[in-house]
C-alpha cells in the first residue's frame, strides 16, 4: 500500500508575506467596491441630469437615495450567495464574478440614466450592489485564513479600500464633470440643483470611465489572491483546538466548536444582536453617506471644496477601518462599539452647529463622523469570526449582512416622508436615536470566546 505523503505547510515567513500580499489583493477589489461611497458626490450631479433632461422632472434629492438603497439591497442579498459561490468556485473566481458584476452595473448606468430613473436604481443601484455583495467578503476570509492571528488588522486592512474608494473617486468625478467649480444655479425648496449643460452633458459618459477603472481594478486584485493551502488551514485548526483545550484545563469556562454552521449560528443570542447593531447602524452611514454633500450644498458654495470633504471623509472612512480592526484585536468588541455608536451619536445631535460656524467645521464634523461609522465594518466581521469560527465565515457573515436589506428602505422612507416636516435638524436627531439604540445593544454584548475572554 503506498504511503500517503504529508505536504508541508509554508514556514511562517513565507505564510506571512503571503498573506500581505492577499491584503493587497483584497484591498485593490475593496477600492473598486467602495466606491458606493462616492454616491453622496454623485447624487447632486445624477439627480440635476435627470431633472433638467426631462428623464424624471420632478426627481429629488430623497426620490435618488432609492439607487443606494437598491445597492445595499443588492449586497446584503447577494453577500451570503458569495459564500455559497465560494465554497464552490474558490476566491478568485468569486471575487471577479462579483467585481465585473458591479462594474457590468456602472458601465450599463450609461445608458440608463438617459432613459429611465427605476433603469438608474437597477443598474447603478441593484446589480452594482449585488456584485459588490458577492466579491465583498471572499478577500477578507481569504486573508485571515493566511494570517489568523491578526484577523481585526486584516479586516481593517481590507475594508480600509472600501472606505477609501471614494478617495481618489470623488476626484475624478468632481474634476471630469465640473473642472470650472460651477455651484448649482437652481433652487427649489431647501436643496439645490445644477442647471449648466456643460456639467450635465458630461454625466453619461462619466460611468464609462468609472466602469473601465473599476474592472481593471478588480482583475489586477483577483490575480493578487490565493487561496491558503489545504495543509496550512488543518494546521491553524489543529493549533486553535491544542490552545482551546489547554485553556479549558486552567478555567471553568466550557469550550464548543468554535467553527459554527449557519444554521447553529441562526440560534445563538450574539447573531442577532450583530444583526440588530447592523441594522440601526446602517440608518446613519446610508444617511450621512448619501446627503452630507446635499446638507453642504445649504450653505457652501464651492462644489471643489465639497469634494475634498468627500475625499477627506473617504480617508477617515478608510483608515478609521484600520483603526478599528487594531482595536477590535487589543480589547473586546464590545467596548469598541461602544465608542463607535457614541461618537456617531454625539456628532449627529451637534452636527447643526457647523452650519453656524462654517466650512471648516463641517470638513471636521462629516470626517468624524465617517470615522466613527467605518467601524461596523472591522468590527462586525471580526465579531462574526471570534464568535462563530472562520469555516463557515464568509456565509455567516452574509447573514449578518442581510441587515441591510431592511435597513436601506427604512432610511429612504423615513428620509422622504419626514424630511419636509422635520427639516434637516429633525432627521439628524432621528438618526442619532438609532445610533443610541445600537450603543445601548452594545453595551448588553456578553459573549465570550471558548478561552474565557471577551469576543
Amino acid at each position: 500500500m503506498k504511503e500517503e505523503r504529508l505536504i508541508p505547510s509554508p514556514p511562517a515567513s513565507v505564510r506571512r508575506w503571503r498573506g500581505y500580499v492577499v491584503i493587497v489583493g483584497g484591498i485593490l477589489v475593496h477600492l473598486s467596491l467602495g466606491t458606493v461611497y462616492t454616491f453622496g458626490n454623485m447624487t447632486p450631479y445624477m439627480t440635476s441630469y435627470m431633472r433638467q433632461k426631462n428623464v424624471s422632472a420632478d426627481l429629488t434629492y430623497a426620490d435618488s437615495l432609492w439607487i443606494l438603497a437598491a445597492s445595499a439591497i443588492g449586497q446584503g442579498t447577494s453577500v451570503f450567495i458569495g459564500g455559497l459561490i465560494q465554497r464552490k468556485l474558490g476566491t478568485r473566481i468569486t471575487t471577479l464574478i462579483g467585481g465585473w458584476l458591479s462594474s457590468a452595473g456602472v458601465l450599463l448606468t450609461y445608458f440608463t440614466i438617459k432613459t429611465s430613473f427605476g433603469l438608474t436604481v437597477l443598474t447603478y443601484g441593484g446589480l452594482f450592489g449585488f456584485g459588490v455583495g458577492i466579491a465583498y467578503a471572499s478577500p477578507m476570509g481569504c486573508g485571515m485564513k493566511w494570517l489568523p492571528d491578526t484577523k481585526g488588522l486584516v479586516n481593517g486592512l481590507i475594508v480600509a479600500g472600501f472606505g477609501g474608494g471614494a478617495f481618489v473617486f470623488d476626484q475624478v468625478q468632481t474634476a471630469y464633470l465640473n473642472p470650472s467649480n460651477l455651484v448649482p444655479g437652481k433652487e427649489v425648496g431647501h436643496d439645490k440643483y445644477f442647471d449648466q449643460n456643460s456639467i450635465l452633458d458630461r454625466v453619461p459618459s462619466m460611468f464609462l470611465v468609472l466602469g473601465g477603472c473599476y474592472a481593471a481594478m478588480q482583475l489586477i486584485g483577483v490575480i493578487l489572491l490565493k487561496e491558503a493551502p489545504k495543509e496550512l488551514t488543518e494546521q491553524i485548526n489543529r493549533d486553535m483546538e491544542e490552545t482551546q483545550l489547554i485553556s479549558s484545563t486552567r478555567t471553568s469556562v466550557d469550550v464548543r466548536d468554535t467553527d459554527l454552521s449557519p444554521r447553529e449560528v441562526l440560534k445563538t443570542k450574539a447573531f442577532y444582536m450583530l444583526w440588530l447593531l447592523y441594522l440601526l447602524n446602517g440608518q446613519g452611514i446610508q444617511f450621512i453617506s448619501a446627503l452630507y454633500k446635499t446638507y453642504g450644498q445649504t450653505f457652501i458654495k464651492d462644489d471643489h471644496f465639497l469634494a475634498i470633504v468627500g475625499s477627506l471623509a473617504a480617508v477617515c472612512n478608510g483608515g478609521g477601518r484600520i483603526v478599528w480592526g487594531v482595536l477590535a484585536d487589543k480589547v473586546c468588541f464590545k467596548v469598541a462599539s461602544m465608542m463607535s455608536c457614541g461618537i456617531f451619536c454625539v456628532c449627529l445631535l451637534t452636527f447643526s452647529l457647523t452650519e453656524r460656524v462654517g466650512s471648516g467645521l463641517f470638513l471636521v464634523y462629516v470626517c468624524v463622523m465617517f470615522l466613527s461609522f467605518s467601524g461596523n465594518f472591522s468590527l462586525l466581521p471580526t465579531a462574526t469570526a471570534k464568535c462563530f469560527g472562520q469555516k463557515y465565515y464568509v456565509i455567516n457573515y452574509g447573514f449578518v449582512f442581510t441587515a441591510s436589506i431592511v435597513t436601506s428602505p427604512i432610511n429612504v422612507v423615513l428620509t422622504s416622508t419626514l424630511q419636509a416636516s422635520l427639516g434637516w435638524y429633525g432627521l439628524f436627531f432621528m438618526v442619532a436615536g438609532f445610533s443610541f439604540t445600537s450603543f445601548l445593544i452594545s453595551m448588553l454584548f456578553n459573549e465570550k470566546r471558548p478561552d474565557g475572554k471577551d469576543v
